[in-house]
């Protein structure tokens, strides 16, 4: 049955009220109050003052700050109001960590003629002047809050810039292990799974696609990072089954660098560099190597979809140039020139009547024809060194003056009598970096290129790829393919029909013609030649 209502003016002190209890705590330590003394204490007060306790909720190891009101204990006292005259806790700052909740609680009680009591401050919510202290209360609360908050975050920070562990999840291919050098624990490379990181950069520079190693992987029982692979204490999961946006993760974590990662961001230095303070697992070198392919492939016009056709990019029509696409005729692949009807759909006439030819006949030809021209052939990767290009520190300088003019602004970091002093001194120095980095990039030696051999040849790689590889492989090698129309009727395959070519020119041509960056094309193509030259 519904309550009546406490009458307008009657204390929240009267007795015969139901009452119900909500206790909190964020983590349960020495140093906190316990639920046990938070529950003693508001019975305590609810026999005081003849108080019937008819519920009582707790919510912990659940923050009062950036839960809000979504805790379960509250919600459940919430949604039983019209049952309650008197919800009790223990402080204010137990119900509520900012005023803006602790105001929307008042609101919400007010609404349902439901008072609100402190079991340790004494403050009576029933009146204007009693709800305008407690208001004061909350928000030196939310101070106290965000107070606690930056001095561990800045404690946190000066750990980790000393090489400490603070806990949460550790990056794959490191492991906790105690401080050689005094109190707590730091980070070391893992020589298992360094090993296996080493092992999946050399196949992806390889050009061995993600979908490829992935499956190797949980096929082989490769211990993964998994979702959630580090837990505070440092232990990985059980997981074996490695995933595409896995290895996308791991291998643009900039951890493997052995820089310190804080909420996202590297640590950064006063000279606004990426602080470096462990064993890097991947050097510098092959780090913009392998971000180099990962962009490559995440470039829509590059992009590859599982099931795609061998030859898709790469067979075009003799007689207009489109390129060739594949259809299903009576249960079998062929692959066939749309340029007719695109031409038409624009209101243009062509004389190209749509060449078709067989799928599978055409893709082992073409197949057989790579193999015997590179199938022996090692691979390599082209590794272009840096020399002295100082252009990623000058860019990364230029974006830590950036964070900067947030964490202040935006962040309203740099508080205090010392703020003002701190932020100048550190613009300053960062002005003074950049400055001198551009100086440098104006007399900067250039770089070069050398090839470093993977340890496989071509034809292993073609063995070991799935479609998407292979197609991959066959790009990398600059492959084209021309089709001519049929000169006989019949069934029969036709090798006559096709222009199968490879090489540095043919991918320039097919770059010129789908309107893509030639001179880019040109570039790749020279620092292979001096490589080669290097190297000869």
């Amino acid at each position: 049955m519904p309550r009546a209502r406490r009458r307008k003016g009657v204390p929240a002190s009267a007795p015969g009220m139901r009452a119900a209890l909500y206790v909190r705590l964020s983590r349960e330590t020495e140093e906190t109050t316990s639920p046990e003394r938070q529950r003693a204490a508001c019975e305590a007060l609810c026999e005081a003052r003849g108080w019937t306790v008819v519920m009582v909720e707790d919510d912990i190891d659940v923050s009062g700050f950036s839960r809000g009101l979504e805790r379960p204990g509250l919600q459940r006292i919430l949604s039983r109001l019209p049952e309650l005259d008197v919800v009790v806790f223990f402080k204010i700052d137990r119900l509520a960590r900012s005023t803006v909740d602790f105001a929307e609680i008042m609101r919400i009680t007010e609404a349902q003629g439901v008072a609100l009591a402190s079991a340790t401050e004494p403050l009576d919510l029933t009146s204007s002047m009693g709800r305008a202290m407690a208001k004061v209360i909350a928000v030196f609360a939310e101070l106290e809050s965000d107070t606690i908050g930056m001095r561990v975050s800045s404690a946190h920070e000066h750990l980790r810039r000393e090489g400490r562990y603070t806990g949460g999840r550790v990056p794959y291919g490191y492991r906790v292990v105690p401080n050689p050098d005094g109190a707590g624990k730091v980070l070391e490379v893992d020589p298992e799974e360094a090993e296996t990181v080493r092992g999946i950069v050399e196949r992806v520079l390889a050009k061995d696609s993600l979908m490829t190693v992935a499956a190797d992987l949980s096929k082989a029982g490769v211990p993964s990072p998994g979702h959630t692979s580090r837990q505070t204490t440092g232990k990985r999961s059980d997981s074996k089954k490695w995933y595409t946006t896995t290895l996308r993760s791991l291998l643009t974590n900039p951890q493997l660098l052995g820089q310190v990662i804080e909420d996202g961001k590297p640590i950064l230095r006063t000279d606004g560099l990426p602080l470096v303070n462990r064993t890097p697992i991947l050097d510098t070198d092959t780090w913009q190597a392998l971000q180099a392919e990962l962009e490559r492939r995440s470039n829509p016009g590059d992009r590859r979809r599982e099931g795609t056709s061998l030859l898709r990019g790469i067979v075009h029509c003799a007689l207009c140039g489109f390129r060739m696409y594949t259809y299903v005729a009576g249960g079998r692949l062929r692959y066939r020139c749309i340029g007719r009807l695109k031409k038409r759909q624009g209101g243009e006439r062509i004389d190209c009547y749509g060449v078709s030819i067989a799928g599978e006949s055409m893709e082992n030809h073409v197949e057989a024809r790579f193999l015997e021209s590179f199938g022996r052939l090692p691979v390599v990767r082209v590794v272009e060194q840096a020399g002295e290009d100082f252009r990623p520190q000058i860019r990364q300088a230029q974006e830590a003056l950036s964070d900067l003019e947030k964490d202040r602004y935006d962040r309203g970091l740099f508080k205090g009598d010392d703020g003002a002093d701190r932020y100048a001194a550190q613009y300053a120095k960062l002005e003074d970096r950049i400055a001198s980095l551009k100086e440098k990039q104006r007399t900067a030696k250039p770089g070069g290129v050398v090839e470093v051999p993977t340890g496989r040849t071509f034809g292993q790689h073609w063995k070991a790829a799935d479609t998407a590889g292979k197609r991959d492989l066959l790009l990398h090698a600059g492959a084209f393919v021309e089709v001519s129309p049929a000169t006989k009727s019949g069934p029969a395959f036709d090798a006559a029909r096709l222009a199968v070519r490879f090489g540095t020119d043919v991918r320039i041509g097919r770059a010129d013609a789908e309107g893509k960056d030639v001179e880019a094309v040109i570039r790749q193509a020279e620092a292979a030649e001096l490589a080669g030259g290097a190297n000869s």
